[in-house]
């Protein structure tokens, strides 16, 4: 489960006055990349986040820590403590959370929104396919991204070539459906079909045509051929 965290600086808030426990906020940095472990004294145990990167700027994502044990709050281990104080919960139901967080750096609000997570299949059909590619974990976003962008130029490229062909006889809104669930390889193979039939139709004339050169007697392409070979 994972959640999108977002923080803003309040100043003296009139809730800073009141306490459900104390926090603390570490910058570590593991075998996964750096990231913020920000804890909450609950009923005798910490709850809280992993937060990915070394800020709460910006909309970072966070995932669910595991119970721990309340001596973190004294404690830092390899960590580095970046605040500590005592907070307040501000909404605490549903996919969101809030807390107010009267530390060091002054009064903070962090809100937490809940997003949907992969399933165990779809995480699976990710990590194998990027280890087929041989291909990073960080880099499944991007791949993702290149994949979709890939299939829908392939399918727009086969539509218009479809009308181009076969005019208003070209089932346009089938096709789509058709191609929605291949694979990019075979909506390839379609696409090449017409792509063979718009050869057919329109022969691709070559590249580039030979320069014609001007009448000239021996002597002159003598001259000629002498010049070049100088230059």
């Amino acid at each position: 489960m994972f959640w999108k965290v977002f923080c803003e600086d309040v100043g003296e808030a009139s809730e800073a006055g009141r306490t459900d426990g104390r926090f603390v906020l570490h910058r570590h940095r593991d075998e996964a990349g750096p990231h913020l472990d920000l804890r909450l004294e609950d009923d005798g145990y910490l709850m809280g986040w992993r937060i990915a990167g070394e800020t709460l700027a910006g909309e970072p994502w966070a995932t669910e820590k595991a119970p721990h044990p309340v001596r973190w709050l004294d404690q830092d281990g390899d960590a580095v403590r970046v605040d500590a104080g005592t907070y307040a919960w501000i909404e605490r139901e549903g996919d969101r959370r809030a807390v107010l967080l009267n530390g060091r750096a002054g009064v903070r609000r962090v809100c937490a929104e809940r997003e949907l997570a992969l399933g165990a299949d779809a995480a699976r059909a990710i990590y194998e396919a990027l280890r087929a590619c041989r291909a990073d974990v960080l880099d499944a976003g991007r791949l993702i991204l290149d994949g979709v962008t890939a299939r829908r130029r392939a399918i727009e490229r086969l539509c218009g070539l479809g009308r181009e062909l076969d005019g208003e006889a070209f089932a346009e809104s089938a096709w789509r459906r058709v191609l929605g669930p291949l694979s990019l390889e075979e909506i390839h193979a379609q696409l090449r079909a017409y792509e063979v039939r718009f050869d057919e139709k329109y022969p691709p004339g070559p590249v580039s045509r030979p320069e014609r050169l001007p009448e000239m007697d021996a002597g002159d392409r003598t001259e000629a051929a002498l010049a070049i070979a100088i230059e």
